[in-house]
C-alpha cells in the first residue's frame, strides 16, 4: 500500500503556514489513508514506516502529540531495563527510545546532523522501545500481525491542543496568537490532526490483549497505580520500594531537571541549524504539566467551541476517555 497526499486546501492553511516563519515552506498534505495533515516531506518516508520490520518483543508507545508521551516512555524504558536510573540520567531518551517518524518531520534545512530515526529504530537491539504519534493506518503494517505490546496514552483534547501550541512555538517559532491556533487546530490544519483519528482508532482496539490504554490524567492522579498497571502489562514485578523510586524519578520536577528527558538543549541545537533565534524565555520543553490548565487560556467562546467539537466527534462511539 502506498501513502499518498493531496495538498492541504483550507482557508486557514496558508495563514498557519505563513506563521511558521522559518520552516515548513514545502507545505502540508492530507494523507491517504488516514486523512492526516502532515508536512509534505513525510510522504517520502511514509512507505518505509509502513514496511518497518516489527519484532515480537518490541514495546511501542503511541499517542497524539503532547499527551504524556515522554513521561510514559521514561516509565516504560525503566520498567523494561531493570530500573537502570543511571543510564536514564546519562543517555538522552530519544537514543534509548527513538521517535520513529521524527526525521520525516524535520524541514530539509534542519536535516543536517539529524539521524535517520527509522533506520535508528531498525538497528536497535531487542527489546526495543519505539515511540510514534501516528494513527493505526500509518503505523507499520506488521504491528497488526505480529502484535507486540503497544501502550497508548491519551490526554484531554483541550490540554493536548494547548500544549501542542507551545511545542510548535518552541520547535518551529510559530508566530500565531493562541486563539487563532485553536481555529487551525479545530479545522485540522495543524500537523497530526485530526485529533480524533488518532484517539478513537486506538479506543476501538483498547481491549486487545497487546494494547494498554493509559491516560495523562490517570498518571497525574495516581502515578503509582499506573506504574503497577504498566508493569503488569509488561510482565515485570516491582516492589513497593521500586515503585516509590520510580515515582520520584518520574515526578515533573525530576523529569524537568533531567537533561536526558528535558530536551531544551536538543531544541536549541535544532533551532540554530534551521536559522531560528534562541528559545524565548517563556518557552520550555516541559512547561507546566497540569491537568485543565487550558481553561485558563481559552476564551469562553473557544471553550464552548471545543465542547461542541468534542461531542460531535464522540457521539455514538461510547468513548469515555479524557475530555
Amino acid at each position: 500500500m502506498e501513502v499518498t497526499g493531496e495538498p492541504l486546501r483550507h482557508p486557514l492553511a496558508q495563514k498557519f503556514l505563513a506563521a511558521l516563519e522559518h520552516s515548513r515552506k514545502d507545505g502540508y498534505v492530507v494523507t491517504q489513508p488516514a486523512g492526516l495533515t502532515m508536512p509534505r516531506g513525510f510522504l517520502a518516508d511514509a512507505g518505509r514506516i509502513l514496511d518497518f520490520p516489527v519484532r515480537p518483543d518490541d514495546v511501542w508507545v503511541v499517542s497524539f502529540p503532547k499527551s504524556g508521551t515522554t513521561w510514559t516512555q521514561e516509565m516504560v524504558w525503566l520498567l523494561m531495563n531493570d530500573l537502570d536510573f543511571r543510564t536514564a540520567r546519562q543517555v538522552c531518551l530519544p537514543e534509548r527510545s527513538p521517535f520513529l517518524e521524527y526525521s520525516a518531520l524535520v524541514p530539509e534545512e534542519g536535516k543536517a546532523g539529524i539521524a535517520d530515526t527509522i533506520e535508528l529504530a531498525q538497528r536497535m537491539t531487542s527489546p526495543r522501545l519505539i515511540k510514534s504519534h501516528l494513527p493505526p493506518a500509518l503505523l507499520p503494517k506488521q504491528l497488526w500481525t505480529i502484535k507486540p505490546k503497544v501502550i497508548y496514552v491519551a490526554r484531554n483534547p483541550k490540554d493536548a491542543a494547548t500544549s501542542f501550541y507551545y511545542h510548535i512555538r518552541l520547535m518551529y517559532d510559530l508566530k500565531l496568537p493562541l486563539e487563532e491556533y485553536y481555529d487551525a487546530f479545530l479545522a485540522n490544519v495543524v500537523y497530526y490532526t485530526p485529533y480524533w483519528t488518532n484517539v478513537l482508532e486506538f479506543w476501538k482496539i483498547r481491549h486487545e490483549s497487546n494494547i494498554l490504554w493509559n491516560t495523562y490524567e490517570e498518571m497525574k492522579k495516581d502515578l503509582r497505580a499506573v506504574i503497577r498497571k504498566t508493569a503488569t502489562f509488561l510482565g515485570r514485578i516491582v516492589t513497593d520500594e521500586e515503585v516509590e523510586r520510580l515515582e520520584e524519578h518520574l515526578s515533573f520536577s525530576s523529569m524537568r531537571q533531567n537533561p536526558a528527558t528535558n530536551y531544551d538543549g536538543l531544541v536549541q541545537r535544532l533551532r540554530s541549524t534551521t536559522g531560528l533565534p534562541p528559545v524565548p524565555q517563556d518557552l520550555a520543553f516541559m512547561r507546566e504539566g497540569e491537568v485543565g490548565a487550558s481553561r485558563q487560556r481559552m476564551s469562553p467562546e473557544m471553550d464552548r467551541r471545543f465542547d461542541r467539537w468534542i461531542q460531535d466527534n464522540i457521539r455514538g462511539t461510547g468513548y469515555d476517555g479524557p475530555i
